[in-house]
């Protein structure tokens, strides 16, 4: 019993809705099944900042890290070089943006 609810406890402290990047997903704009993406590597986090549209910029509570445009016809995502900076939860977070459009504010 002791194990049960010690259990219990651990589950009930998660945030199932939470990730390594922050955010949590919210409504889907669209499904696409099978996004056409194209991927742009930039060399280093602030030539990826310094190159973002004026949409992309973030609240002074979070750093932008990875962007995208997303079109009708496809997507563009931005991201740095992952041979110089692996991070795989900024481009995992762009490419849900491919998929099921602006989910979150």
């Amino acid at each position: 019993m002791k194990r049960l609810a010690f259990l219990f406890l651990l589950l009930a402290g998660c945030d199932q809705g939470s990730a390594a990047d922050g955010y949590r997903f919210g409504q889907k704009e669209f499904d696409r099944t099978q996004p056409a993406i194209t991927i742009v590597t930039h060399p280093t986090i602030a030539d990826l900042r310094a190159k973002a549209p004026k949409a992309a910029q973030q609240p002074e509570d979070r750093q932008l890290m990875a962007w995208s445009i997303i079109r009708p016809d496809g997507c563009e995502v931005h991201v740095v070089d992952p041979a110089r900076s692996y991070q795989p939860q900024w481009i995992g977070h762009e490419v849900a943006h491919c998929v099921w459009g602006r989910w979150h504010p």
